[in-house]
Protein backbone atom coordinates (compact mmCIF):
# COMPACT_ATOMS: atom_id res chain seq x y z
CA UNK A 1 0.00 0.00 0.00
CA UNK A 2 3.00 2.56 0.69
CA UNK A 3 4.55 1.19 -2.58
CA UNK A 4 1.21 1.64 -4.24
CA UNK A 5 0.83 5.24 -2.72
CA UNK A 6 3.30 6.87 -4.18
CA UNK A 7 2.62 6.09 -7.49
CA UNK A 8 1.41 8.64 -9.98
CA UNK A 9 -0.55 6.10 -12.80
CA UNK A 10 -1.75 2.92 -10.80
CA UNK A 11 -4.09 0.24 -13.25
CA UNK A 12 -7.08 -0.74 -10.77
CA UNK A 13 -9.23 -4.45 -12.13
CA UNK A 14 -11.67 -6.11 -10.02
CA UNK A 15 -12.47 -9.82 -9.55
CA UNK A 16 -16.06 -10.51 -8.73
CA UNK A 17 -18.94 -12.42 -8.68
CA UNK A 18 -21.23 -11.20 -11.10
CA UNK A 19 -20.58 -8.83 -14.53
CA UNK A 20 -23.89 -6.92 -13.03
CA UNK A 21 -21.97 -4.36 -11.03
CA UNK A 22 -24.84 -3.50 -8.57
CA UNK A 23 -25.18 -6.87 -7.77
CA UNK A 24 -21.12 -7.95 -7.66
CA UNK A 25 -19.48 -8.74 -4.64
CA UNK A 26 -15.77 -8.39 -4.49
CA UNK A 27 -13.88 -11.34 -4.91
CA UNK A 28 -10.31 -9.20 -5.41
CA UNK A 29 -8.50 -6.47 -6.21
CA UNK A 30 -5.57 -6.43 -8.49
CA UNK A 31 -3.18 -3.40 -8.97
CA UNK A 32 -0.63 -2.17 -11.64
CA UNK A 33 1.90 0.50 -11.57
CA UNK A 34 4.51 -0.87 -13.32
CA UNK A 35 4.36 -2.88 -16.60
CA UNK A 36 4.79 -6.36 -15.76
CA UNK A 37 4.59 -6.52 -12.10
CA UNK A 38 1.06 -6.45 -10.56
CA UNK A 39 -0.51 -7.76 -6.85
CA UNK A 40 -3.34 -9.32 -6.43
CA UNK A 41 -5.31 -8.92 -3.09
CA UNK A 42 -7.90 -11.46 -2.09
CA UNK A 43 -11.17 -10.49 -0.46
CA UNK A 44 -12.89 -12.86 1.55
CA UNK A 45 -17.22 -13.64 1.04
CA UNK A 46 -17.94 -12.54 4.44
CA UNK A 47 -18.92 -8.60 4.24
CA UNK A 48 -17.65 -7.56 7.34
CA UNK A 49 -13.81 -8.82 6.92
CA UNK A 50 -14.21 -7.88 3.10
CA UNK A 51 -14.26 -3.91 4.27
CA UNK A 52 -11.68 -4.78 7.04
CA UNK A 53 -9.55 -5.64 3.83
CA UNK A 54 -10.89 -3.55 1.53
CA UNK A 55 -10.74 -0.26 4.32
CA UNK A 56 -7.09 -1.03 4.20
CA UNK A 57 -6.79 -0.25 0.29
CA UNK A 58 -9.10 2.85 0.17
CA UNK A 59 -5.98 5.57 0.69
CA UNK A 60 -5.00 3.95 -2.56
CA UNK A 61 -8.45 4.31 -4.79
CA UNK A 62 -9.25 7.30 -2.68
CA UNK A 63 -5.46 9.46 -3.81
CA UNK A 64 -6.44 12.56 -6.07
CA UNK A 65 -2.91 12.75 -6.77
CA UNK A 66 -3.24 9.51 -8.89
CA UNK A 67 -4.27 8.99 -12.00
CA UNK A 68 -6.57 5.33 -12.28
CA UNK A 69 -6.29 3.20 -14.95
CA UNK A 70 -8.75 0.73 -16.03
CA UNK A 71 -10.93 -1.37 -18.50
CA UNK A 72 -14.70 -0.48 -18.33
CA UNK A 73 -13.28 1.15 -15.28
CA UNK A 74 -17.21 2.65 -14.34
CA UNK A 75 -17.64 -1.03 -13.48
CA UNK A 76 -15.04 -1.23 -10.88
CA UNK A 77 -16.31 2.37 -9.42
CA UNK A 78 -19.29 0.94 -9.02
CA UNK A 79 -18.05 -2.12 -7.37
CA UNK A 80 -16.10 -0.56 -4.74
CA UNK A 81 -18.86 2.17 -4.57
CA UNK A 82 -21.17 -0.22 -2.70
CA UNK A 83 -18.33 -1.03 -0.66
CA UNK A 84 -17.97 2.30 0.54
CA UNK A 85 -14.58 3.39 -1.46
CA UNK A 86 -14.73 6.51 -4.16
CA UNK A 87 -12.45 6.04 -6.86
CA UNK A 88 -11.00 9.90 -7.07
CA UNK A 89 -8.09 11.30 -9.37
CA UNK A 90 -7.91 11.32 -12.70
CA UNK A 91 -9.65 8.13 -14.87
CA UNK A 92 -7.82 6.67 -18.09
CA UNK A 93 -10.41 3.94 -19.32
CA UNK A 94 -8.50 2.18 -21.94
CA UNK A 95 -11.85 0.70 -23.24
CA UNK A 96 -13.15 4.53 -24.07
CA UNK A 97 -10.03 5.47 -25.00
CA UNK A 98 -9.94 2.64 -28.08
CA UNK A 99 -13.79 3.05 -28.94
CA UNK A 100 -12.42 7.53 -29.56
CA UNK A 101 -9.89 5.72 -31.49
CA UNK A 102 -11.67 2.86 -33.88
CA UNK A 103 -15.30 3.44 -32.53
CA UNK A 104 -16.75 0.80 -35.21
CA UNK A 105 -14.47 -2.10 -33.32
CA UNK A 106 -14.90 -4.51 -30.59
CA UNK A 107 -13.75 -2.97 -27.06
CA UNK A 108 -12.91 -5.93 -24.67
CA UNK A 109 -9.48 -6.50 -23.45
CA UNK A 110 -8.79 -9.84 -25.41
CA UNK A 111 -9.52 -8.04 -28.64
CA UNK A 112 -7.66 -4.78 -27.96
CA UNK A 113 -5.08 -6.86 -26.34
CA UNK A 114 -4.45 -8.91 -29.60
CA UNK A 115 -4.82 -5.86 -32.56
CA UNK A 116 -1.94 -4.02 -30.32
CA UNK A 117 0.32 -7.16 -29.86
CA UNK A 118 0.59 -7.10 -33.58
CA UNK A 119 1.98 -3.46 -33.40
CA UNK A 120 3.45 -3.53 -30.22
CA UNK A 121 4.38 -6.83 -29.19
CA UNK A 122 5.21 -6.88 -25.77
CA UNK A 123 0.79 -7.05 -25.58
CA UNK A 124 0.65 -10.46 -26.43
CA UNK A 125 -2.84 -11.84 -24.66
CA UNK A 126 -2.09 -14.96 -26.53
CA UNK A 127 0.48 -15.37 -24.03
CA UNK A 128 -1.77 -14.75 -20.91
CA UNK A 129 -4.85 -16.92 -19.09
CA UNK A 130 -8.43 -16.10 -20.72
CA UNK A 131 -11.36 -15.67 -18.43
CA UNK A 132 -13.28 -19.23 -19.80
CA UNK A 133 -9.79 -21.32 -18.89
CA UNK A 134 -11.01 -20.40 -15.46
CA UNK A 135 -14.46 -20.68 -15.15
CA UNK A 136 -15.31 -21.93 -18.28
CA UNK A 137 -17.72 -21.10 -21.44
CA UNK A 138 -20.57 -18.74 -20.98
CA UNK A 139 -23.57 -20.70 -19.79
CA UNK A 140 -25.34 -22.24 -16.73
CA UNK A 141 -22.39 -24.71 -15.85
CA UNK A 142 -20.21 -21.40 -16.00
CA UNK A 143 -18.22 -21.27 -12.56
CA UNK A 144 -18.08 -18.07 -10.76
CA UNK A 145 -14.67 -16.71 -9.72
CA UNK A 146 -15.87 -17.43 -5.87
CA UNK A 147 -15.73 -21.23 -6.56
CA UNK A 148 -11.85 -20.92 -6.97
CA UNK A 149 -9.20 -20.70 -4.56
CA UNK A 150 -7.09 -17.35 -4.70
CA UNK A 151 -4.13 -19.17 -6.02
CA UNK A 152 -5.80 -19.98 -9.04
CA UNK A 153 -6.93 -16.76 -9.72
CA UNK A 154 -4.23 -14.44 -9.07
CA UNK A 155 -2.12 -14.72 -12.02
CA UNK A 156 -5.09 -13.90 -14.01
CA UNK A 157 -5.68 -10.78 -12.09
CA UNK A 158 -2.42 -9.40 -11.98
CA UNK A 159 -2.31 -10.06 -15.81
CA UNK A 160 -5.49 -7.84 -16.09
CA UNK A 161 -3.78 -5.80 -14.43
CA UNK A 162 -0.64 -5.48 -16.28
CA UNK A 163 -2.22 -5.39 -19.78
CA UNK A 164 -5.03 -2.52 -19.18
CA UNK A 165 -1.24 -0.41 -17.85
CA UNK A 166 0.10 -1.51 -20.92
CA UNK A 167 -2.54 -0.32 -23.35
CA UNK A 168 -2.84 2.80 -21.50
CA UNK A 169 0.46 3.26 -22.24
CA UNK A 170 0.10 2.93 -25.82
CA UNK A 171 -3.52 4.09 -26.72
CA UNK A 172 -2.47 7.27 -24.90
CA UNK A 173 0.13 7.86 -27.26
CA UNK A 174 -2.76 7.30 -30.21
CA UNK A 175 -4.75 9.66 -28.88
CA UNK A 176 -1.83 12.13 -29.03
CA UNK A 177 -1.01 11.34 -32.68
CA UNK A 178 -4.76 11.42 -34.20
CA UNK A 179 -5.62 14.63 -32.04
CA UNK A 180 -8.65 13.05 -29.93
CA UNK A 181 -7.07 14.09 -26.62
CA UNK A 182 -10.10 16.63 -26.15
CA UNK A 183 -12.60 14.14 -26.74
CA UNK A 184 -11.30 11.38 -24.66
CA UNK A 185 -10.30 13.74 -21.20
CA UNK A 186 -13.16 16.40 -22.06
CA UNK A 187 -15.90 15.19 -22.50
CA UNK A 188 -15.39 10.98 -22.18
CA UNK A 189 -13.58 10.36 -19.33
CA UNK A 190 -15.84 13.07 -17.40
CA UNK A 191 -18.69 11.50 -18.47
CA UNK A 192 -17.77 8.16 -16.75
CA UNK A 193 -18.68 9.59 -13.24
CA UNK A 194 -21.70 10.75 -14.49
CA UNK A 195 -23.04 7.48 -16.05
CA UNK A 196 -21.66 5.77 -12.84
CA UNK A 197 -23.97 7.77 -10.41
CA UNK A 198 -26.76 7.47 -12.81
CA UNK A 199 -26.59 3.80 -12.60
CA UNK A 200 -25.86 4.36 -8.78
CA UNK A 201 -28.53 6.07 -8.05
CA UNK A 202 -31.58 4.50 -10.72
CA UNK A 203 -34.60 5.97 -11.93
CA UNK A 204 -37.78 6.77 -9.98
CA UNK A 205 -40.74 4.37 -11.33
CA UNK A 206 -44.41 5.22 -11.05
CA UNK A 207 -45.16 1.50 -9.74
CA UNK A 208 -48.68 2.18 -9.88
CA UNK A 209 -48.75 3.56 -13.42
Amino acid sequence: IKKLFTTKILSIDTETTSAEPMEAELVGMSFSDTENQAYYVPVPPEREEALKIVNEFRPLYENVNSTKVGQNIKYDILVLQNYGVEVKGELFDTMLAHYVLQPELRHNMDYLAESASRIWPHINRGDYIRIDELIGPKGKNQKNMRDLPPEEVYKYACEDADITLKLKNVLEEELKKQGVEHLFYEIEMPLVRVLANMESNGVRIDTEA
